[in-house]
């Protein structure tokens, strides 16, 4: 596969950030084992001769969203991928889809030996939702970032509400960089299509939903960007429990200087 890609610059670049990235997800601990996954929407990225070559008549169904991605083409990281060994060899845990003119089915390269990750129907609910608002939005990472996670085992911090106004207070940039906030999805079991529809709903408003008890699923203009929103984020939750493992109730920007911060967003 890397050899079809040599002439293509821009397919390069991409696959050196989906390695920086997945490095830093397992430097965090946010990728433990084969948990988290990546995917782009990269149409547009190949030459016509690119895609050429790798047309074979293996089709497949879509998994979520029948007929709202016709004639589109995703890399997205393989199942069981694990992020450290994507860190070293990212070529060899990535998969790429093209779906038909129906879109209705995909085919897959390589078309052996390689599955896409099981998260694959949340993907594609989110990428339909980004490509129909014209978000600008082409990345999606899926990471176990542990701050997020924690506040879900938390009952007062269970809502899309409750969860946003805590972490905007805790420091001026979470409201400037993420002004529309994290939405909040009550346990659901993963890889479904139930957690994918879900999922998709959040995106409508916000560019990062939060899996109660699993993880968090983020979109941005590039894999870097995606991960710096949950990056943000997190770091927004650290400070809380730093605070409250100081044995302090944590004081919080007020609405005021909340909305003043909102202001230049």
């Amino acid at each position: 596969m890397k050899d079809i890609f040599s002439g293509n610059d821009k397919m390069k670049k991409l696959i050196t950030e989906l390695a920086e990235v997945s490095g830093f997800l397992w430097d965090k601990g946010w990728a433990e084992r084969n948990a988290g996954n990546i995917s782009v929407n990269i149409t547009g990225l190949l030459s016509s001769r690119e895609i050429e070559g790798f047309n074979n008549d293996s089709y497949r169904s879509l998994p979520a969203n029948p007929g709202t991605l016709p004639d589109m083409v995703f890399l997205v990281t393989a199942a069981g991928s694990r992020m450290r060994d994507a860190a070293k060899n990212p070529w060899d845990y990535i998969c790429i889809l093209k779906t038909d003119s129906t879109g209705t089915r995909f085919t897959q390269w390589p078309e052996k030996g390689r599955e896409p990750t099981s998260e694959l129907p949340t993907h594609l609910a989110i990428h339909e939702v980004l490509h129909r608002t014209h978000s600008g939005y082409k990345a999606v990472v899926h990471a176990h970032a542990t701050e997020l996670l924690a506040l879900t085992q938390i009952t007062g911090f269970k809502s899309t509400e409750a969860l946003n106004r805590m972490l905007w207070s805790m420091h001026p940039e979470t409201m400037l960089f993420v002004p529309k906030g994290m939405g909040f999805i009550p346990y659901l079991l993963p890889g479904t299509s139930t957690i994918a529809l879900a999922t998709a709903k959040i995106f409508e408003y916000h560019p990062i939903a939060v899996w109660e008890k699993h993880g968090v699923i983020a979109a941005g203009n590039s894999i870097g960007d995606a991960f710096d929103t949950i990056d943000i984020l997190s770091k927004s939750a650290k400070i809380y429990f730093f605070v409250k493992q100081a044995g302090v109730e944590p004081e919080g920007l007020n609405d005021e200087q909340l909305a003043e911060i909102k202001r230049m967003s």
